[in-house]
């Protein structure tokens, strides 16, 4: 499988599924075939904001538009971040 930007991965030697995009490919001809150079955005995990996770396409597996919404939740640590602002007073039109 070829992938390109933008695609949704799963890298395949993590302890448990971490949803990543994929931010940059680049693509190496290797004797008959060619593999693909990954960089991924991990948009769940560990991982402080701005950390890419480098996987060649071989250690990675696609995510399906229906394996989504299986992803695990996000951190609750990290809500406090997330929450909306609560509006005050009456809104302005």
């Amino acid at each position: 499988m070829l992938y390109e930007r933008g695609d949704y991965v799963w890298p395949s030697d993590l302890p448990r599924k971490f949803l990543c995009r994929i931010a940059a490919v680049e693509s190496i001809d290797v004797g008959p075939g060619t593999c693909q150079l990954l960089k991924l955005e991990p948009l769940e995990g560990p991982w402080p904001t701005g950390t890419r996770l480098v996987r060649f396409d071989s250690a990675v597996l696609p995510a399906r538009i229906r394996e989504l919404w299986q992803a695990p939740p996000p951190d609750p640590r990290c809500a406090a971040r997330t929450m909306p602002r609560q509006m005050t007073g009456a809104p302005e039109y």
